[in-house]
């Protein structure tokens, strides 16, 4: 077994992947809330045939990015949990954005009141 030393995380003349300890204890505690949530809308989408929601749950993968970060948090110098986790945790929350912005141009549509919104429906989907 090789004793391998590795630099510390405020080093400028390294490459570190974090510059910080990742927590595992938060890297568990909020991905299991995000994935209650993310359960709750993909049941509402669902009952309500709501399918135009579904960008929210694509977002949902961002779970997957939080899951790599709990993994980096026992091994931060690992590769394999920062490549997955990078991915994930920059893409996903753009679709959430997107599911959002979809829900607005509804709830404007429904109100009738385009008017009143400085974003116009044919902006939104």
């Amino acid at each position: 077994m090789s004793n391998v030393t590795h630099p510390e995380y405020d080093d400028p003349s390294a490459f570190v992947f974090y510059s910080y300890a990742p927590s595992k204890t938060a890297a568990i505690i909020f991905p299991v809330a995000f994935a209650c949530t993310t359960l709750f809308h993909v049941y509402q989408m669902i009952v309500k045939k709501a399918w135009y929601f579904a960008h929210f749950f694509i977002g949902g993968f961002e779970l997957v990015g939080y899951f790599g970060r709990a993994e980096s948090a026992e091994d931060q110098w690992s590769l394999t949990p920062y490549l997955v986790q990078t991915p994930c945790l920059l893409v996903a929350p753009g679709l959430l954005a997107a599911s959002i912005y979809m829900v607005l141009g509804r709830i404007i549509v429904i109100l009738l009141g385009e008017r009143y919104s400085m974003i116009r429906k044919k902006w939104l989907t």
